[in-house]
């Protein structure tokens, strides 16, 4: 898939294993993850329909990199209910910013009366459209580099209306932009008085400082993908930075929060990963 990144293929792969569970054990359905896997992991997919090869996979990804899939899992249920929250509390739009692989426009309920935005680079615009399909009515796709357009300009291009209720949806992208990209999207997000929920790693494990388990390797993998991490924040600099943007954090957790809130208590005892949070932004 060129110029398609790996990460969110990777984070693809975890929504479809976790939704292989038995219903009363998964966190959410996303049905339409496996329609952005490979050849070869849709065939690894399929067979992971029998629940002992469903764990042999998760063990290995694990092992691979360990947290990421329970915390990815946690993270993506936590984002659906965040989001349906604010769609229940009257937001009128949603904008997924740097929509890459994710489906919550068309497997989430709540999206269903909400107007959406899907904002990403061209060549995962092109392929969303290939593996689902056309827009629904609700939804407006528009192409968008981060690190050199105007993402005002390409809101309105788009029809968004800055009157309205709205909220951000900012998943897996603030760790592989540069400063000027991250100030653009909150500085915009303030003025519209929008909220926003976002993630972010945490600004040591950009150079591998955070003590965590699996760190070394994860970011050499990384950079040999092409996809090396370029931006991070202190978590304790998070406030102060978000007011400069006319925004107040409401709140802001770590893998091992967001875990706990779902998982059960054998789950909560995985490790890693906590170095990559999530928070959720309002006007102030």
């Amino acid at each position: 898939m060129n110029g398609v990144s790996r990460t969110a293929g990777n984070m693809a792969a975890v929504r479809a294993l976790e939704t292989l569970k038995p219903q009363a054990q998964r966190l959410f359905a996303d049905p339409y993850a496996v329609r952005f896997l490979g050849p070869g992991e849709q065939v690894l997919a399929a067979a992971a329909h029998v629940p002992v090869i469903r764990q042999m996979v998760e063990a290995y990804a694990d092992a691979q990199a360990p947290g990421a899939r329970t915390s990815g899992a946690a993270r993506t249920r936590l984002i659906d209910d965040w989001i349906t929250g604010e769609c229940e509390e009257g937001a009128a739009q949603v904008v997924f910013l740097g929509a890459g692989f994710d489906t919550r426009a068309v497997r989430l309920p709540a999206l269903a009366n909400v107007r959406i935005f899907e904002l990403d680079r061209a060549p995962i615009l092109e392929l969303r459209a290939r593996r689902l399909g056309s827009c629904p009515a609700n939804v407006v796709r528009a192409p968008i580099d981060f690190l050199c357009e105007d993402i005002d300009a390409k809101l309105l291009a788009a029809g968004f209306d800055a009157s309205k209720p709205s909220v951000f949806v900012w998943e897996g992208l603030t760790n592989y932009l540069d400063r000027r990209a991250v100030d653009a999207v909150f500085e915009t997000v303030g003025l519209v008085k929008g909220r926003i929920i976002f993630t972010y790693v945490h600004a040591d494990a950009i150079s591998g400082r955070f003590d965590a388990p699996g760190m070394d390797a994860l970011l050499k993998r990384f950079r040999k993908m092409g996809e090396p991490w370029t931006f991070g924040f202190r978590p304790e600099h998070v406030s102060f930075y978000l007011r400069g943007k006319g925004l107040k954090r409401c709140v802001d957790l770590g893998a091992a929060e967001y875990r706990a809130i779902y998982w059960s208590d054998a789950h909560q005892r995985v490790e890693g990963y906590e170095f990559y949070r999530v928070a959720l932004a309002e006007p102030l």
